[in-house]
């Protein structure tokens, strides 16, 4: 769509949109910086295993059927911080975090001990296995995917009292959901593992 009296105001404003983007990329990387030390220091307090050193950052309890770096066996369940359906169209993290945008952020379930065809055949059975626990089906990734959503006006309030971590409480409380899902969960790769 082209605006002429839109690309008019950009042009004359350049200069004050070149100083937001990099504003917001610098609050982009200091959200993520944030979130990676919540959930570093979470994972801690809750005995869970994960890495928050690559893009999509991961984390798993401790028992049977789930990812465990430490042991022989590659395989496992885990969840993971990732796009809804993988679709990244927004141009800013914070702009994804307060669903503003196109996009959805959360953490997914994460299986691969079966393929699309098993899949198909039991997740009415998983999804009535995880209701309740605010995960929602995510059918092209064969997965469910809870969503993260961070309130705008709580995020930019803590922002200017210098409070990052009170403006992504949110976030902790997503990671928190995790804790009330395992059972749910345990009972998801249970199922998995009688199909695969």
């Amino acid at each position: 769509m082209n605006s002429p009296e839109l690309n008019k105001a950009l042009v004359e404003n350049l200069a004050d949109l070149e100083a937001t983007a990099t504003r917001l990329h610098m609050l982009d990387d200091a959200l993520g910086a944030a979130i990676d030390a919540d959930t570093n220091k979470w994972m801690a307090e809750n005995n869970w295993s994960g890495d928050t050193d690559e893009d999509d950052g991961w984390v798993a309890p401790k028992g049977e059927g789930w990812y465990n770096p430490d042991d022989d066996e590659p395989n496992g369940a885990f969840f993971e911080w990732a796009d809804f359906e993988d679709q990244a169209e927004d141009n800013y993290y914070v702009t994804q975090l307060c669903q503003l945008g196109q996009d959805k952020v959360g953490i997914r379930f994460v299986q691969d001990q079966i393929g699309r065809a098993q899949w198909k055949k039991i997740v009415p059975e998983l999804a009535e296995l995880v209701s309740g626990t605010g995960f929602i089906l995510e059918e092209k990734k064969l997965s469910f995917f809870l969503p993260v959503k961070i309130d705008q006006k709580i995020l930019a309030s803590s922002l200017g009292d210098d409070d990052m971590e009170a403006g992504l409480k949110q976030y902790r409380e997503a990671l928190d959901q995790l804790l009330k899902a395992r059972t749910a969960f345990d009972k998801v790769i249970a199922r998995i593992k009688q199909v695969g």
